[in-house]
């Protein structure tokens, strides 16, 4: 509504210049022009630049009308008016005020207004506009250009008739009804877009499968292994030279089916290697000893895929062969997260929950060596449960720690998070009875990584022995929450005060998130996600200038840096190699993942579906998991040499 009130004089204009004098319809609608702007004024409101390019548009065409001749304006005053109106429209959008947004922003709140996809968009719908005038400016000077005797008044000449009204008219109302439409649609398609369920909750247990009957065929596999540790897997007692369809399966923590298949061919003693044999069909391409698990696609029907998290207890694994019309075989196998006697207990930082995983048995002279582990902006301490458990399994004592929480309503926001939170966390595993205080490192992800980076660079961190960095920041950046950036927001404080942040110009997204909108029925009558790249966002973020520079070089611990070069989320790759430049050091190492992306997790678990609520992680299936398996036997030998003699019977990950 108060776009058209912007128009107001202009329809005045229009209405009369046809049916009156030129001098009284250029004199009334300056008038009104003038009468805005007081009012405006009266109301203590600004007015905008629109307004006052009206009045001297305005102004401009009355000087027209009382020294031009009529029969001169009679061919170009509605040309003329067209491009006073393109002129005001892309002067404001060129000076940083565009019409639509200094109209919009009466009607948003003063967070929304401040917003970088508040800005992108009113700027877009400004142009839409300022194209329009253009159009009908055209328009309406080819009568005049084409046919010398042509006038606004002509009502009997086609050509004059189209082009001076009904043509620029007709595209002024699509341009309204645009403007008009597109504000309430974005609003309930967004909605319907964030309430859309991404995940099932998950089951009270997990499904334990029977043991497939064996006819002929033998299938050999680890019967329990963890996560980390090679799987392999060999199917013997096929005919030589027969094509054996493999097919492995298993439910996610939601009691979500994935399922992965491959045909291989038995060489002449009638068996068949994972680890040597490449499938002729299937799920996975190359020999890969690991790939029945890694290689699992998505299998339920009628329901939207989303990243794969293994069940909490050991994930029952069912693995099958079978040959076309003759023998068959399979194994039930469990891979679990954690070695037996491993403990796990609750251990809370400044109320915030955690959880600490020590090794089985009695410690060694001196306390074991520590690592904290510290999630992404998924808030909490439950992502990091599994990586304690499995650093715990190597003989370290984990402390998964909480950085961020959730607030009222259950949304969680990167927003003024005290970075003294991150040395309260490692403070607290460095002073545990049964950790050696010289020898701990921390392991954070993502935007955990971020804040973990700043807080040693100036948060009073303890003396840390190492750091990994998982999908790394060089910078700390404004505020994130499940809305977008936070207006004037930055995301860590320290010792009360904001730390210097970059802006995150989010309005790069916006041709994505009105294409998901866009695409929503589809997306969900075909059951699939309707994802969100966050990089392009980064990479706007990371190209201007701006404060927000992580003094990596403070840092005395060396630094292990993983990236995925197919990061989805920001340019973790970049950033890395930003950190390092700052520091220069021999002993930090920067490990980046071709094909990879944004998570890399420890050890080996289905990578179809790389994306979780709508954000999409990037990493190509089977690139992903020589990643994962790759950072898993960096990240151990990077902690190696703070980590004691373990009992042989809890060995290392051998890759």
């Amino acid at each position: 509504m108060t776009v058209v009130l912007g128009f107001v004089p202009w329809i005045v204009y229009w209405v009369l210049v046809g049916n009156a004098p030129f001098t009284v319809a250029v004199l009334a609608a300056f008038a009104v022009a003038v009468l805005g702007t007081v009012v405006s004024a009266v109301r203590g409101t600004r007015p905008t630049a629109f307004d006052l390019g009206n009045v001297g548009v305005f102004v401009v065409l009355a000087l027209a009308a009382f020294v031009v001749p009529d029969p001169v304006l009679e061919r170009w005053l509605q040309p003329l008016g067209n491009a006073g109106l393109l002129v005001v429209a892309l002067a404001g959008v060129l000076a940083g005020h565009p019409f639509v947004r200094d109209y919009a922003t009466a009607s948003v709140d003063a967070a929304t207004a401040r917003s970088d996809g508040f800005r992108v968009v009113t700027t877009a719908m400004t142009w839409l506009w300022v194209g329009v005038f253009a159009a009908m400016t055209l328009i309406s000077a080819i009568p005049p250009v084409l046919d010398g005797a042509a006038t606004i008044r002509d009502a009997g000449d086609t050509l004059s008739v189209v082009c001076y009204w009904v043509a620029p008219f007709l595209l002024l109302g699509l341009a309204g009804a645009v403007s008009a439409a597109f504000p309430p649609w974005f609003e309930r398609a967004s909605a319907k877009l964030d309430a859309r369920p991404t995940a099932d909750p998950p089951p009270t247990s997990q499904p334990v499968p029977p043991t497939p009957a064996a006819v002929g065929l033998v299938v050999e596999a680890p019967p329990d292994s963890r996560h980390d540790e090679p799987f392999g897997l060999v199917v013997r007692g096929a005919p030589a030279g027969a094509r054996v369809r493999v097919t492995s399966e298993g439910t996610d923590l939601a009691g979500r089916t994935w399922r992965a298949t491959a045909d291989l061919v038995a060489g002449s003693d009638g068996a068949l290697d994972a680890a040597t044999t490449a499938p002729v069909a299937g799920d996975w391409a190359t020999a890969d000893p690991d790939a029945a698990l890694w290689a699992m696609r998505f299998a339920e029907t009628g329901a939207v895929p989303d990243l794969f998290v293994p069940p909490a207890e050991p994930w029952q694994v069912t693995v099958r062969a079978a040959v076309a019309g003759g023998a068959s075989g399979g194994v039930v196998v469990r891979r679990r997260p954690v070695d037996p006697g491993v403990h796990a207990e609750p251990c809370p930082v400044q109320g915030r929950p955690g959880l600490l995983a020590v090794p089985a048995g009695p410690p060694p002279p001196g306390g074991w060596p520590g690592v904290v582990c510290l999630g992404g902006s998924e808030g909490g301490h439950e992502s990091q449960i599994g990586p304690a458990l499995l650093l715990a399994s190597h003989g370290f004592a984990a402390l998964a720690a909480s950085w961020v929480e959730p607030g009222p309503g259950g949304d969680v926001a990167v927003t003024e998070v005290p970075l003294e939170r991150f040395a309260a966390a490692a403070t607290a595993l460095a002073g545990h009875d049964d950790v050696d205080a010289d020898r701990v490192a921390a392991m954070g992800i993502s935007r955990g990584a971020e804040g973990l980076l700043a807080a040693c660079a100036g948060a009073g961190m303890p003396p840390l022995c190492g750091l990994v960095l998982i999908s790394p920041s060089s910078v700390t950046w404004q505020a994130v929450g499940d809305d977008g950036e936070v207006p004037d927001t930055g995301s860590w404080t320290l010792g009360g005060r904001s730390v210097p942040w970059r802006p995150l110009p989010a309005g790069a997204l916006m041709p994505q998130i009105v294409r998901n909108a866009w695409r929503l029925g589809a997306d969900e009558r075909a059951h699939r996600p309707s994802l969100l790249r966050l990089r392009p966002a980064y990479r706007a973020g990371l190209a201007a200038d701006g404060p927000g520079e992580i003094a990596a070089e403070r840092i005395a611990a060396p630094l292990l840096l993983i990236s995925g070069d197919d990061d989805a989320v920001w340019p973790g790759s970049p950033m890395a190699d930003a950190l390092l430049r700052r520091r220069a050091r021999p002993d930090d190492e920067h490990v980046a993942h071709p094909g990879a992306g944004h998570l890399t997790r420890l050890g080996t678990v289905p990578t179809d579906a790389p994306w979780t609520g709508g954000i999409a992680l990037g990493g190509e299936r089977a690139d992903q998991a020589a990643a994962d398996r790759d950072a898993t036997a960096r990240v151990l030998r990077f902690l190696a040499p703070v980590t004691p003699a373990v009992d042989p019977h809890r060995p290392m990950s051998s890759r």
